[in-house]
């Protein structure tokens, strides 16, 4: 890290310095993180808020070495894990570059085999209650119908909960949440396990915003470059992973067991949306009220 001489101002790449040490054009654009603006206003307040992260940043970087924090132990063991995470991420994201893109063609067959994300997509508004009851076993949760008997007995038990209001799109809808949740009853609820909670939601109100022509295929190809990229490069780590087992040594207290041998019952169905946890939650809009 480079430190201008007393005295000396900013110029050319150097867009400010915290006590003589630089802070470069390139940190600032990564600070951004891919950010653009046409409006020349809206860019340049961005650049600004992304500098003053960096020189608050680098103030308190400065500190922590005048206190030596850098030497100890913890800050290795942190700087360490970083770096490795970052040059996997980064090798992870080679890997992907070099696989085929979809085509348009594949793009376009994936809008038709999914009208529900596309030609039929909808967006949902929802009603929500949020709890994490403890002490009420699921066989008391699955006979529940509307939030106004999930209130009742949360009430009874007196597990606290929030009252929310979220939009679910079906362009960015797990499938197999989807899929049980159209197949739902109206105003049937249905529930999502997040973050140690529970998550009961009812439809309250629906309307049709079809996504098609150029911006559905393109969405689409999206779509299928991350689920390639992700398939392709799951594979070749896990080939790599088997390829290294005899390099890898273990102290036999952390050596794993065996793999179990692949059951031959059948893989379950797809989750149904009913009054059970099924799959990730849809994005929480708003702020909840709290009871």
């Amino acid at each position: 890290m480079k430190k201008l001489v007393a005295g000396d101002k900013p110029t050319g790449q150097v867009v400010a310095t915290v006590d003589g040490e630089e802070i470069t054009s390139l940190e600032l654009r990564a600070e951004l993180g891919g950010f653009g603006s046409r409006d020349p206003a809206v860019m340049k307040a961005a650049q600004q808020q992304a500098l003053q992260r960096i020189i608050l940043r680098r103030m308190l970087a400065q500190e922590a070495r005048k206190e030596k924090l850098d030497k100890g132990a913890d800050y290795t063991l942190q700087v360490d894990r970083y770096r490795e995470t970052l040059l996997a991420q980064l090798y992870q994201r080679k890997l992907a570059s070099k696989i085929a893109p979809p085509t348009k063609q594949q793009a376009q067959d994936y809008v038709s085999a999914n009208p529900t994300r596309f030609a039929e997509r909808k967006v949902l508004v929802v009603d929500q209650v949020i709890a994490a009851p403890n002490k009420i076993t699921p066989d008391r949760l699955r006979p529940l119908k509307t939030l106004g008997e999930v209130k009742t007995l949360l009430d009874e038990e007196g597990v606290p909960y929030q009252q929310n209001a979220a939009v679910f799109d079906t362009l960015t809808a797990d499938p197999r949440l989807l899929t049980g949740i159209l197949a739902l009853p109206d105003g049937e609820i249905f529930v999502i396990p997040q973050g140690g909670r529970l998550l009961f939601n009812q439809i309250t109100g629906s309307r049709s915003v079809p996504l098609t022509g150029d911006v559905a295929v393109s969405y689409a190809q999206n779509v299928l470059r991350q689920q390639r990229a992700g398939e392709t490069v799951g594979k070749q780590i896990e080939g790599m992973r088997k390829a290294a087992e005899s390099k890898i040594t273990y102290n036999p207290a952390f050596k794993p067991a065996p793999p179990k041998a692949p059951s031959k019952a059948a893989s379950p169905s797809a989750p149904t949306a009913s009054a059970q946890p099924a799959a990730p939650a849809p994005a929480v809009g708003g702020a909840p009220d709290a009871k």
